[in-house]
C-alpha cells in the first residue's frame, strides 16, 4: 500500500522551471495540478515575479487542473492587476484549456 502511495505522490508532483523572457518571468509547470500542489504552485508563482508586475505562466507540460490551481490563477491574476499588472497563462494544454473553459479564465490565455 505505502508503495503505491509514493508512486502516486510522485505522479501527482508539481514540476516548475522558470526563465525571463523580455524582462517578464516565466514559469514553466509540467505534472498535475491538484489541491495538494495549489500552494506550492502560489509560492513558486509569487517568489518566481520577485517585485516584477507581469508573469507569464506555461500550462503546455499540464495534464489536470484542480479547482484550487485555477484559484490560484484567479487570485494572483486579480492581486497582480489591482497593481498595474497581469498574469497570462501560455499555452494550455487541452485538459488545462478545458478547465481554465469550465471556470471562466479563458480570458488569461495569451
Amino acid at each position: 500500500m505505502r508503495g503505491e502511495r509514493d508512486s502516486a505522490r510522485r505522479l501527482w508532483r508539481l514540476h516548475t522551471k522558470t526563465s525571463i523572457e523580455h524582462g517578464i518571468p516565466v514559469v514553466f509547470v509540467e505534472g498535475r495540478l491538484g489541491h495538494d500542489a495549489a500552494a506550492e504552485l502560489e509560492r513558486t508563482l509569487e517568489s518566481s515575479s520577485n517585485g516584477v508586475s507581469n508573469l507569464v505562466v506555461d500550462l503546455s507540460g499540464v495534464d489536470y487542473l484542480s479547482g484550487a490551481a485555477l484559484r490560484v490563477f484567479k487570485s494572483i491574476s486579480d492581486r497582480r492587476s489591482e497593481n498595474g499588472g497581469g498574469l497570462r497563462l501560455r499555452a494550455p494544454s487541452e485538459a488545462a484549456r478545458f478547465a481554465l473553459e469550465l471556470s471562466g479564465l479563458l480570458e488569461l490565455i495569451e
